[in-house]
């Protein structure tokens, strides 16, 4: 009799263990089926913010990843995928950033005009900007023309452009000390400052242009490196032909719906 109670004991211990495990591994199931549900939905909710800020740079391939692309062609920005979290929770960073990626695209535009203007190519072009907010640019140009040339005739136009690069620095410091010298005394400090911003380049946007102009005029084998610090000028370059033009806009618009009667 004993022996038969210990086996109902054991019997009835056994099924609920089994019916605790099994409860155990629906709620496990229930537990790794919500973390997956909202894990996609995270996924999904990224994606679809890595799309629309694909909208800014039209004229490049958007990309989501840790590093910066290594291939030799085409045009790319990748954005790293912690900063891409930190913009969806923080929309100061997130504003930052959209500037920063609008400068990608005006500074490949810029530097795609100027490459053709001035008989170059550009083989590729590749941006990341990293977790921090840090922007990085790998670029590789090529002039065609100096291609066809001999070794001789590359190297006596490479010293004739560093001479004109030169004489041009020299003419540019010199109307500056000639303005200076002509400026009334009683102007103010801030005055001279920007009049010899003006001599120097002018706009923002004019600095964008010297900026890229002189990266490709010193690379010697056509790798063109821009940070963190040129982007910023450049989207400086983009905010001032920004504001020029709702400017321009505005001002256009004054009067347009006077009805003036005499």
């Amino acid at each position: 009799m004993a022996m038969e109670i210990t086996n109902n004991y054991r019997s009835y211990v056994a099924q609920g263990m089994a019916g605790n495990s099994a409860a155990g591994s629906t709620k496990k199931k229930e537990t790794e089926k919500t973390q997956e549900t909202a894990e996609n939905s995270k996924s999904k909710k990224t994606a679809e913010y890595a799309n629309e800020l694909a909208k800014l740079v039209p004229s490049v391939d958007f990309k989501v990843g840790n590093v910066c692309s290594s291939a030799k062609s085409g045009k790319s920005l990748t954005v790293n995928p912690q900063l891409l979290e930190k913009m969806q929770n923080d929309p100061e960073k997130a504003k930052d950033m959209e500037d920063m990626i609008k400068g990608v695209e005006s500074m490949s535009r810029l530097a795609e005009g100027m490459a053709k203007a001035t008989g170059w190519t550009i083989v590729y072009q590749h941006s990341y900007i990293d977790e921090n907010g840090k922007y990085h640019c790998r670029m590789q140009t090529r002039n065609d023309g100096m291609l066809k040339m001999s070794a001789k005739m590359r190297e006596e136009r490479k010293k004739i452009s560093e001479k004109l690069f030169e004489k041009t620095k020299e003419k540019a410091a010199e109307r500056k000390e000639k303005l200076a010298e002509t400026l009334e005394e009683k102007k103010t400090a801030e005055a001279e400052e920007v009049t010899a911003e003006k001599t120097e380049g002018g706009s923002a946007y004019n600095k964008a242009e010297q900026l890229i102009n002189e990266k490709m005029a010193a690379s010697k084998d056509g790798t063109i490196y821009l940070n963190d610090t040129d982007m910023k000028t450049i989207i400086e370059a983009v905010q001032e032909e920004e504001a020029g033009k709702t400017v321009v806009k505005d001002q256009s618009q004054v009067g347009a719906n006077l009805d003036l009667k005499i």
